[in-house]
């Protein structure tokens, strides 16, 4: 079988994810282990999105045994306390640091709510408390935030608020302010919560007990942005040691990124991926679809013409043409009203069906695909596309099932066996992915991508030689495929051997000067092995040249400019990989690394002393 003319230098859609995931890791321990300017982000980076796919710092007995310990915090007729003056990071208790804000207020209260025998320091008048000296004022502070802790454990929060408020009359001590706010909180009243912790705050900045009770304020009223701010900040001031303040910055900072992207993705208008996604998901398939050919001698009608049209745009990888005159053709037949005559019918609903999926607009894609189905339930393509819909809406007992049937129409065809093998790879069952990938380059020795596949599967179940040897033979067969190189280069780089694998990225560049995918992988090689950012940032910035909407050169671009400490550069890029992102899932992912590194580039600002004397420690 002859290769498509779309058939070009570009990767399918589920490897290139699969690649950004691997290449995600490998930014994660690179950016910890090298630059030091950025150490504490890098590996707040790390924390968040690894305690993504499982438990990290704290195992989950730790986290059952740290809600027990505050229950008993709660039932008990003490209260746990600190010193008068507010913890530091490096001097805050066990029990901050297993509870973060459960412990209500401070100091341990033994006698009964009552004041008839206490002073009352709160009739005082301002003159009164001026002429006091440091040591009398602070006395005097200590007697009233005690009463007022007596008051709280007895749920008597007026009463104790009034206390904590007098104490300050005397003394701005942060925690005065702390416990008024578990006063509060304890009311629901998070703007006060909020306020006082930020008087705290500026007082003490390390105060993290302050820091946890702002945090959960903010999540109540739903500021995401400035609650995932202060868990993470305790987070850093903490050395990640506290287990509460990462399991609660991952709980905000999945509700603001599912929020944003909800939201965004309601609102915006279908729009086609970056042009090398699309090469790349259509090189899962040997074409788009046969040209309509006239019989006899008649002319073809116009939603035939219009077809052939939508191919040859397709052919020359001008997409959005493509999309017109396939948009055109659907057109031409519903005014027709009939589909008689009309020599391609069930393509044109197929491959309306397929730029609709790549749109993501999935409803109106399972209608044409099954409009094209109702047509020629035998039309195998249509189930392949349909597969892939399924894909995307993880139904894969669907995947299956369309895929089945495509195998059992056409017990032969080489594009099923190959996306079977890409839902085993999915689902990573590598053995089973490499007998489809077999099975694909056996019926059709003509097509690549099976061949690219089995040597990438080869590679993840440990089989080095046999991945090799599968390249090799692969690029005897096809010595001018540009994807082939690209491939080979990144298993060469995963394995460990940044110079063959920018040998074989630059021959790939060589190969396609249009193929954005191999100046990124060269960019990453190059600057993880040598640290030459100049070059790196060149061969993305041609990357960008060739295909402005990249995603993966856009994602990479960030991920350097953070390395260099660039956060604003970084920043820039994250945003444009928030509006490229093609799916919820994917935009959820890059909102995600945003918030992230926002939160800890707010960290570095608001707190260069602290950092500083964090990376002095560190070093």
């Amino acid at each position: 079988m002859a290769e498509s003319a779309t058939d070009k230098s570009a990767q399918k859609s589920a490897s290139l994810l699969e690649k950004l995931n691997l290449q995600e890791r490998g930014w994660k321990f690179y950016a910890a282990a090298s630059i030091p300017p950025i150490v504490v982000a890098s590996l707040a980076l790390w924390y968040y999105s690894s305690s993504r796919d499982g438990e990290t710092g704290a195992s989950k007995d730790d986290k059952k045994k740290g809600k027990r310990k505050a229950k008993r915090s709660k039932k008990s007729t003490k209260l746990a306390d600190e010193s008068t003056a507010a913890p530091s990071a490096a001097g805050a208790s066990a029990a901050d640091a297993a509870t973060g804000a459960s412990s209500p207020v401070d100091k341990p209260a033994t006698t009964s709510v009552g004041d008839d025998d206490e002073e009352r320091p709160e009739n005082m008048t301002d003159a009164q408390i001026a002429a006091l000296d440091n040591a009398a004022l602070k006395k005097l502070a200590q007697s009233l935030k005690s009463r007022g802790n007596k008051f709280f454990q007895a749920r008597r929060y007026p009463k104790a608020i009034e206390l904590y408020t007098q104490a300050l009359r005397f003394d701005k001590d942060p925690v005065f302010y702390s416990n008024r706010a578990a006063c509060y909180a304890a009311e629901s009243d998070h703007d006060q919560v909020i306020a006082d912790c930020t008087s705290a705050l500026k007082l003490e900045p390390r105060y993290v007990k302050a820091l946890m009770r702002r945090a959960q304020a903010n999540e109540s009223t739903e500021r995401f942005r400035d609650s995932l701010y202060d868990f993470t900040t305790a987070c850093i001031l903490e050395d990640f040691n506290n287990s509460l303040a990462a399991t609660s910055a991952e709980r905000v900072l999945k509700k603001l990124a599912e929020a944003e992207a909800r939201e965004r993705i309601e609102k915006r208008e279908p729009r086609l991926p970056s042009k090398s996604f699309i090469s790349g998901y259509l090189n899962s398939f040997r074409s788009c679809g046969d040209e309509a050919v006239a019989v006899d001698g008649e002319q073809l009608g116009d939603a035939d013409t219009l077809y052939n049209e939508a191919l040859s745009f397709i052919a020359l990888q001008d997409y959005a043409k493509g999309i017109a005159s396939i948009d055109k053709a659907v057109a031409a037949i519903d005014e027709a009203g009939t589909t008689d005559g009309i020599l391609r019918a069930d393509d044109i609903y197929s491959l309306s069906g397929m730029f609709c999926f790549l749109k993501s607009s999935l409803d109106m894609s399972a209608a044409r695909l099954d409009k094209a189905l109702e047509l020629n339930p035998k039309h195998v393509r249509s189930l392949l596309r349909k597969a892939n819909l399924f894909t995307e809406r993880r139904d894969l007992d669907m995947v299956s099932q369309m895929l089945e049937l495509a195998c059992e129409i056409e017990p032969e065809n080489a594009e099923a066996f190959f996306q079977k093998g890409q839902v085993d790879f999915l689902k990573q069952d590598f053995v089973e992915a490499a007998k489809n990938y077999e099975r694909a380059a056996g019926l059709d020795p003509d097509f690549v991508y099976p061949r690219i596949q089995l040597g990438v599967v080869q590679f993840k179940l440990g089989k080095m030689q046999d991945a090799l040897a599968t390249f090799k033979d692969a690029m005897e067969r096809f010595p001018t495929r540009s994807d082939l190189y690209n491939y080979y280069g990144e298993v060469l780089a995963e394995q460990g051997g940044p110079d063959d694998a920018i040998t074989a990225f630059e021959k790939a560049v060589e190969l396609d000067h249009a193929n954005p995918l191999p100046y990124v992988n060269q960019a990453i090689a190059v600057f993880q092995s040598s640290g030459n950012a100049d070059k790196a940032l060149s061969l993305i910035q041609a990357a960008l040249k060739v295909d402005s909407e990249c995603e993966l050169a856009v994602a990479a671009l960030s991920q350097i400019y953070l390395q260099l400490g660039m956060f604003e550069e970084s920043l820039s890029m994250l945003r444009r990989a928030v509006d490229l992102a093609k799916s919820e899932e994917e935009m959820v992912s890059a909102i995600t690394f945003r918030e992230t590194t926002a939160a800890q580039y707010r960290f570095m600002k608001e707190h260069p002393d602290l950092l500083n004397k964090m990376m002095g420690a560190m070093q």
